[in-house]
């Protein structure tokens, strides 16, 4: 590929990507990061699961808060409108909301 000017000899193709994961130096290093994931201490496979379901309890209960805060909010909203309506002495549109 030439970038200076259009005289330039042009280079050698660059190995496509597939060539590169086909070649056996590369197969080797996957493998062999393979094997060391699967080989990770069984502790520590322990201690991300119990994180794991910890913060997954956590979502749980934040989803739950949320629900209840919701309900809360929508009912502090119906108030209101009814505060406001007897103030102004109309009755309000009931709201889909």
């Amino acid at each position: 590929m030439c970038t200076h000017n259009s005289k330039c000899v042009s280079s050698p193709p660059c190995p496509s990507p597939i060539r590169y994961i086909k070649s056996n130096h590369v197969r080797k290093d996957i493998k062999l990061r393979v094997r060391r994931l699967d080989s990770i201490d069984v502790n520590i496979k322990r201690e991300m699961e119990v994180k794991n379901l910890k913060l997954y309890m956590e979502n749980i209960n934040i989803l739950k808060e949320n629900e209840k805060l919701r309900m809360k909010a929508t009912k502090l909203r119906q108030e209101n409108l009814l505060l406001l309506s007897k103030f102004s002495g109309k009755i309000p549109k009931s709201d889909s909301h």
